[in-house]
């Protein structure tokens, strides 16, 4: 039983290596470089990533598919993640490293190895509940990371800047819409969706590939302190936590395993950009981008094993 177990685990978190390890063999061989990956994660973020949350979100019948009890759960995971990762950054010197560790710890790469990691796991379902998550919790993510950074910055919050970016990122937008067209169920022509499906169909393995060629392993060399705690928060307290406390609520099935995926998931690209944008330590940021993507993955395949074995998830 626990060899079936395991090697259904592997199945949904093999693939994601391999693709990521693959992106890592290709950009060491020569095979793409730096100017393919700007192109490819423009082109995903902007375009591929955006089309498959619209074309997954408008075809779903919002009164059958909305948990929110789940839906309210991220919410409240994502603040109480930020809340424990601070407390932990209070450690760690020097202090204006702080912003930098906090956001590492806590925020998710949902867009990319999330969304692979449910769909994997729970196919269309899987997809569909992580992103409705996504809706919330990359508003979250982006006002908790501005909002921390800048407080280690000692720099002014500007919050109509922060709000209109927001608002304007591709993503929200896509969401945004989706929501619209399922709500008031207006029908997409079909050979809209089926041109949607094939650019959406893109958005993960490029993405995928893309984060593997923009890994160094010299990252695991120069790894510090600060890169430990984060690895120890992302990978294993933090998910741990909050699937314990999603279990004793009575969470079960696709909604637990959605929300242990996605909290597990390893720290967003996103937020070395933001990083490098407000002057902080964007070294460690891209440090710590590297690094908890290898390990998360580990720890996402043990994690998922231990609640099939359990009957979790």
């Amino acid at each position: 039983m626990y060899l079936s177990i395991l090697s259904d685990t592997l199945i949904v978190t093999g693939p994601i290596f391999l693709i990521v390890l693959l992106g890592l063999v290709l950009r060491r061989i020569g095979f793409i470089d730096d100017h393919f990956n700007q192109i490819a994660s423009r082109l995903v973020f902007s375009i591929c990533l955006p089309v498959l949350l619209f074309t997954t979100i408008s075809q779903i019948d919002l009164n059958n598919t909305i948990n929110f009890p789940v839906f309210y759960f991220s919410l409240a995971g994502a603040v109480l993640t930020f809340a424990l990762s601070w407390f932990a950054a209070t450690f760690v010197e020097p202090r204006v490293d702080r912003g930098v560790v906090v956001q590492g710890a806590f925020r998710s790469n949902l867009g990319v190895i999330g969304l692979a990691l449910c769909a994997n796991a729970y196919g269309a379902a899987g997809l569909a509940l992580a992103s409705l998550l996504m809706a919330s919790l990359t508003v979250s993510y982006n006002i908790l990371s501005v909002f921390i950074l800048s407080f280690y910055a000692n720099t002014d919050l500007d919050w109509t800047k922060i709000f209109v970016d927001i608002l304007k990122n591709p993503l929200i937008i896509a969401i945004a819409l989706a929501f619209v067209v399922a709500f008031f169920g207006i029908q997409i022509p079909g050979i809209l969706l089926s041109a949607g499906d094939y650019i959406g169909s893109m958005a993960l393995p490029l993405a995928l590939l893309g984060t593997g060629a923009g890994m160094s392993l010299r990252a695991l060399r120069d790894s510090s302190q600060a890169t430990a705690l984060v690895i120890g928060l992302k990978a294993l307290l933090l998910p741990g936590l909050l699937t314990m406390a999603a279990i004793q609520l009575g969470f079960r099935g696709t909604d637990l395993g959605v929300l242990f995926l996605l909290f597990v998931s390893p720290t967003a690209t996103a937020s070395y950009a933001m990083v490098k944008a407000m002057g902080a330590n964007d070294v460690l940021a891209a440090n710590l981008v590297m690094t908890t993507t290898l390990v998360c993955i580990l720890s996402c395949s043990l994690g998922l094993f231990f609640l099939k074995v359990f009957n979790f998830a």
